[in-house]
């Protein structure tokens, strides 16, 4: 070593060891005592060069995960209704059983309807009485009105004839009403299936006397099924989101399409309820399953998270900085949504020892697995 150097220069020297700094502090022992050295190296550490830390890397377009999430559903039907009487009358028949299949129209239950035929048959006796007296009436006022254009009738009889025929006209229009309300009460008597279902019960029997608005029988729309889904308001986002939506039952699944999304939250589970029609030949109505939907969005594996402070991330190489990108939604032992373009370097190995701005030595994943293939193929040599 030349003697001539300063002890400056040594100290700027990133190569030199602690053996060098000693031997040059026997040399220079007027300039610099040897355990100066030794107090000057324990506060400058950094004259040794620091060590790098190893790393394995992969692009995020090789780790992305799209997870796939679930929610508890069940398949709803539009009308399961109670069909109820309109009219107070005793049972006289009822056709159909629990069970049974039925069309638009057809009969489900039979009541009596003899006492609204008889008050029918009163009423049109009444209409056709009144109405002879309308064509009297009428009569009568053409006369009188001759009789008055003669000057022999006093004009004030011709008017109390013109009354006389108008109270008969509104008689007549009331005794139509009437008719008509008591032809619709007979044609109540006959109960009738309003859509096309499955009579899941019956509520009525034969012989008993039913009350105006009393249930008789329970009837299933099976021709518009829909899904009832709570989903956490959580993930709605990524529902709203998602392209292919299906509905999973005994192992059965049915893709679906989202109808609605009703805007408000339950606050005992947190959870909104989604409406889905069926894309296809539907569920029964009353199954109970899951929807599932798998989200657009990014996700890192939950493995490759580490915690700084309070907040989980991942550790990105930025140029052979270690740069620490905290995660805000992310979630312990879960897949987090990332956010960084897809050619951005993950660091998949090491992580957990680094600090924000550590220096580091990447090697990426497919330059690892290259390296495998190599010695697997050497070994395999003759």
């Amino acid at each position: 070593m030349n003697p001539k150097l300063n002890f400056l220069d040594c100290v700027d020297c990133e190569q030199l060891t602690r053996s060098a700094v000693i031997r040059y502090a026997e040399l220079r022992k007027n300039t610099l005592p040897i355990l100066g050295v030794w107090v000057f190296l324990s506060f400058f550490p950094s004259i040794q060069a620091a060590e790098p830390n190893p790393v394995r890397t992969a692009l995020l377009s090789q780790l992305a995960i799209y997870p796939e999430s679930a929610a508890p559903a069940v398949v709803v039907s539009l009308n399961h209704s109670p069909i109820a009487a309109q009219v107070d009358a005793l049972v006289l028949d009822v056709p159909v059983r629990v069970g049974d299949t039925v069309k638009v129209g057809a009969v489900l239950v039979q009541l009596s309807c003899r006492d609204f035929e008889l008050e029918r048959t009163r009423l049109q006796a009444e209409r056709q009485a009144t109405q002879a007296k309308l064509e009297l009436s009428q009569w009568q006022l053409k006369q009188a009105e001759t009789l008055a254009q003669q000057q022999t009738l006093p004009e004030e009889q011709v008017q109390e004839k013109r009354s006389q025929l108008a109270v008969l006209h509104g008689d007549i229009a009331a005794h139509a009403a009437r008719i008509e309300t008591t032809e619709r009460q007979i044609s109540n008597c006959t109960v009738k299936a309003p859509f096309a279902g499955v009579v899941t019960e019956r509520l009525i029997a034969v012989g008993q006397f039913t009350a105006k608005g009393t249930s008789l029988v329970r009837l299933l729309d099976t021709s518009h099924p829909e899904i009832s889904a709570q989903v956490s308001s959580r993930e709605t986002p990524a529902l709203l989101q998602a392209q292919s939506l299906t509905f999973e039952h005994n192992g059965v699944t049915y893709p679906l399409h989202l109808r609605s999304l009703l805007p408000t939250i339950r606050t005992e589970t947190g959870a909104q309820e989604a409406r889905l029609d069926f894309i296809g030949h539907p569920a029964e109505p009353g199954a109970a399953g899951r929807l599932l939907w798998r989200n657009k969005i990014i996700h890192i594996p939950a493995e490759l998270l580490v915690k700084r402070g309070e907040q989980l991330g991942v550790f990105v190489n930025q140029n052979g900085i270690a740069h620490f990108q905290d995660l805000p939604d992310a979630q312990s032992g879960r897949p987090a949504a990332i956010s960084l373009p897809a050619d951005s370097q993950i660091i998949i190995t090491g992580q957990f020892a680094l600090q924000e701005g550590a220096v580091i030595k990447a090697e990426s994943k497919a330059r690892n697995e290259l390296g495998k293939a190599e010695s697997i193929l050497d070994k395999e040599k003759p």
